[in-house]
């Protein structure tokens, strides 16, 4: 199974199961009836990320993610440039808006 599916009166809360996000993971997410709803994501369990749609999604900001491994985190605020990856401490942060992680730059040395 990819994802387990949390459904609420205003948002639904994905769970990604596998280690890798793909093509197919995020196809399968917006499969789900997700199309008026604040979609979340726990990223808690997701070490590497193998999808260009997934990437596209975060710039359109279609979702938000939380529990973000460390790794995940970096490899995507670089990606992303400049920083704008919109992405929560915990599940409770998403639900109420708060404690956003945002405008995170790094620099190569």
């Amino acid at each position: 199974m990819f994802f387990s599916k949390i459904t609420g009166k205003k948002e639904i809360i994905f769970t990604i199961n596998s280690s890798t996000v793909t093509d197919d993971t995020v196809d399968r997410i917006f499969d789900a009836d997700a199309v008026l709803k604040k979609i979340g994501i726990n990223m808690q369990h997701v070490s590497c990320i193998k999808s260009k749609k997934f990437i596209k999604c975060l710039i359109e900001n279609k979702f938000r993610l939380y529990n973000l491994q460390n790794d995940v985190l970096v490899y995507l605020a670089i990606v992303l440039k400049d920083g704008f990856l919109k992405s929560h401490m915990s599940c409770e942060d998403l639900l109420e808006n708060k404690r956003e992680l945002v405008k995170r730059h790094f620099l190569v040395a």
